[in-house]
């Protein structure tokens, strides 16, 4: 009447495949890392130089971080790099591929206001 058995067997769900693996030690060595200077500084300046320092630390340690998740990843560099999915014209990295077309006319332009009617309002096509 009652069955109280796993609908499934145990042995054939392996959660820890290698990317999950990675993906942990990865995360555990930057923890380690950071909880490793944290404790060095706080026990080696007083009191409110150790909070700054370690403030300016996890800055520097995160910003070091992304810029080589960045590398791996096959980011660019530098600052350009982390700016470059915000906007082209910051990265430099600016497509002129597309074409605005006008909804009122269907004329193709790059200007704000149709040269042709002066509507506003346009397509990317």
């Amino acid at each position: 009447m009652f069955n109280c058995g796993l609908p499934y067997n145990r042995l054939d769900i392996n959660p820890m495949n290698d990317d999950v693996k990675r993906f942990i030690i990865h995360r555990l060595k930057w923890l380690l890392i950071f909880m490793g200077m944290g404790t060095i500084i706080v026990f080696l300046l007083p009191f409110p130089f150790d909070l700054i320092a370690i403030g300016g630390l996890f800055v520097l340690l995160a910003y070091l971080r992304s810029r080589s998740e960045m590398k791996r990843f096959g980011g660019t560099g530098g600052i350009r790099g982390l700016f470059g999915s915000l906007s082209p014209s910051i990265s430099g990295n600016q497509d002129r591929s597309l074409k605005y077309y006008c909804m009122n006319c269907g004329r193709e332009h790059n200007e704000i206001a149709c040269p042709n009617c002066g509507s506003k309002m346009k397509r990317v096509g």
